[in-house]
């Protein structure tokens, strides 16, 4: 079989060259070039020549080890197909079912480089200095390369926890705080051997050991942020998850102005601690050309991490807005921008419509100065073909966003999330799995993954997130009539009566009617006082559709229910369409008219495609 290093001078298979030093696909004059992924998996099965390469080893040198849905790798098998013009039967990828896939085509290496004329150094390819880097929390990212390293086996990738660095200095500041934390983590994320967790929750007073159990990390980083007047003081302590001993504490000083070379400047201090002394240089410093383009950009980080309210997502949008002002060519300011357009509808509790035109118009400027961010931007694309259910575009967008080297998780939250409303409740478990290990704190994610575990029944896990959400401030009222009806399933009426009242409050509505419901879900003599009441909350207007289809199936008012979800039809989202899909909804999904709004709504058409079969009132899909 071919080494690595014989793979990257090149070699042919069948009537394509590959061209590793561009990462592209030659036949003739026709060239295309695959997504990393893509060409990460050509390069597994390349290294195999003929051998079969399981899905394990592709999640493990693709992905570097991360859990990988297996739609990811499908896709991505897909994709090299269609690149090599491969159709059925197929002549350059076999799948073998329960093992992998493998190559048809013999792997035929190019010769060896001729020796360079003595006197004459060898010619070196001109470095690419345009990296992608928007990253795990749609951050800024800094791209580092490592260089010279030793011989011998690769070193077991290390966890690393990164907690909330404390700003102590002036209160104004508190945005170099957040954003020192934010890019120091993709300043790591570029360590081959290194896995970056971004700790979210604070923890004051817990021990290393205590973070490290409840995260699943190795080792934990701390830091704290001293800003006073234009001197900048950056405090850090490395410490084991495992004995709590502090591996390493250190500090960093300098201007106000240059706090992202301390940022490079403390992330090799790490790096170096970790994995001991390297030669290493930095290929490429993404950010806004001018201090006070960086300054604004610092300023919508902080506020898109808090954007807990409108206010805060409007505090947002106006930095990315003068980021974009200050350096038009800066590329990450505009997924920014559209990810906060896409998002405050859910903040205004109005449609989509305007503001996510906005974010698909923001993010096609982006991509036109800065074309690195384009695999990214599938997440705004798919959050738009979602909403207007397209579905097909919806899940390649996504696929592409996800599949990205450095992905924000909002993309997974919004892929998961599709793949539910068309029935796909495990892989849409499985893709906000993927989110959650790769952003364990984030509270929608955590939420998500409560939700995906809940609604196909899995308990001992939906209590596991619900708590875990509980804990992380999750307030929304889809989350919180989700686990009041979570914990009505379980026999646990009175706390899942006091969560319910808890959204009811979110959205302004008298709390009566939830006990009349929750009386009417046990007994069937008290459902025609409980659907009275619910009339009543929604003849004076005030209750949300998605709160009402709920109900009004719980308590069996199923004709009224098919009418609610009849809207679906309408532009936009009605209401969260994987709804239609939890357990309580089986008589409401038993009904023919049922089966004819998935027609309208083009989601039969959806299964037809993903080879997907509606069988006794769920959906069932191929793995591969």
């Amino acid at each position: 079989m071919p080494t690595q290093q014989e793979l990257d001078r090149g070699y042919r298979i069948g009537e394509w060259e590959i061209v590793p030093r561009r990462r592209i696909l030659k036949r003739g004059d026709e060239e295309v070039q695959p997504e990393p992924k893509v060409y990460g998996c050509l390069n597994a099965l390349a290294l195999r020549d003929g051998d079969a390469v399981s899905r394990d080893e592709l999640a493990q040198e693709v992905w570097d080890g991360r859990f990988v849905a297996d739609e990811a790798i499908t896709r991505c098998i897909k994709e090299l197909r269609r690149h090599f013009g491969d159709r059925q039967p197929f002549r350059y990828v076999k799948a073998l079912h329960g093992v992998g896939y493998m190559l048809l085509q013999p792997v035929r290496l190019n010769e060896p480089d001729e020796p360079a004329p003595p006197g004459l150094p060898p010619s070196e390819p001109k470095p690419d200095y345009r990296k992608r880097f928007f990253g795990a929390v749609a951050i800024a990212a800094i791209v580092l390369a490592w260089a010279l390293w030793p011989a011998g086996p690769p070193a077991e990738k290390i966890r690393i926890g990164v907690m909330p660095f404390e700003n102590v200095g002036d209160p104004q500041q508190a945005h170099l705080a957040h954003g020192f934390k934010m890019i120091l983590i993709e300043t790591l994320h570029s360590a081959p051997n290194l896995s970056v967790i971004n700790i979210r929750e604070p923890a004051p007073g817990a021990s290393a050991v205590e973070v490290a159990r409840r995260t699943n990390v190795d080792n934990v980083l701390t830091g704290q942020v001293q800003a006073v007047a234009d001197d900048l003081k950056v405090t850090y302590e490395l410490a084991s998850g495992r004995t709590g001993e502090t591996l390493d504490a250190d500090s960093v000083t300098g201007r106000v102005a240059h706090h992202f070379d301390m940022q490079v400047e403390l992330a090799n201090k790490v790096r170096t601690k970790l994995f001991g002394e390297r030669s290493k240089h930095l290929v490429s410093a993404s950010r806004p050309s001018t201090n006070a383009a960086y300054d604004a950009y610092l300023h919508g980080l902080y506020a898109m991490e808090l954007r807990f309210n409108e206010r805060n997502l409007e505090d947002a949008i106006a930095g990315f807005t003068e980021t974009i002002r200050l350096d038009p060519d800066f590329g990450p300011a505009y997924l920014q921008l559209a990810t906060a357009y896409a998002l405050l509808p859910v903040y205004r509790g109005d449609g989509y419509g305007e503001s996510l035109e906005q974010a698909v118009e923001v993010v096609e400027q982006g991509i036109a100065v800065d074309p690195s961010i384009e695999p990214a931007a599938g997440a705004i694309n798919g959050f738009y073909y979602h909403q207007n259910k397209e579905w097909a575009k919806a899940q390649l967008a996504f696929q592409k966003a996800v599949d990205a080297d450095i992905v924000d998780s909002n993309a997974f939250i919004w892929y998961s999330r599709m793949l539910a409303s068309v029935g796909r409740l495990e892989a849409a478990r499985d893709v906000a799995l993927t989110g959650w290990k790769l952003d364990p704190d984030n509270t929608v994610i955590n939420s998500r993954m409560a939700l995906a575990y809940s609604w196909l029944g899995e308990t001992e896990k939906a209590a596991e997130y619900f708590e875990r959400s509980r804990r992380l401030g999750a307030q929304g009222t889809t989350h919180l009539m989700a686990h009041a009806l979570f914990l009505a399933r379980q026999g646990n009426i009175e706390a899942s009566s006091e969560v319910a009242k808890r959204a009811a409050g979110n959205e302004g509505l008298p709390p009566g009617w939830i006990d009349a419901v929750l009386a009417g879900m046990q007994d069937p003599v008290y459902r025609d006082a409980a659907v009275d009441a619910v009339n009543a909350v929604v003849a004076d207007g005030n209750m949300p559709a998605n709160v009402e289809i709920v109900v009004r199936t719980l308590l069996g008012d199923l004709d009224t229910a098919m009418q609610l979800a009849a809207k679906l039809t309408e532009p936009g989202e009605y209401f969260e369409m994987d709804l239609l899909w939890i357990p309580e909804f089986l008589p409401l999904r038993q009904r023919e008219d049922f089966r004819e709004l998935m027609d309208t709504l083009g989601i039969s058409e959806y299964w037809k495609l993903q080879n997907c079969k509606f069988v006794d009132a769920s959906v069932t899909c191929p793995s591969s």
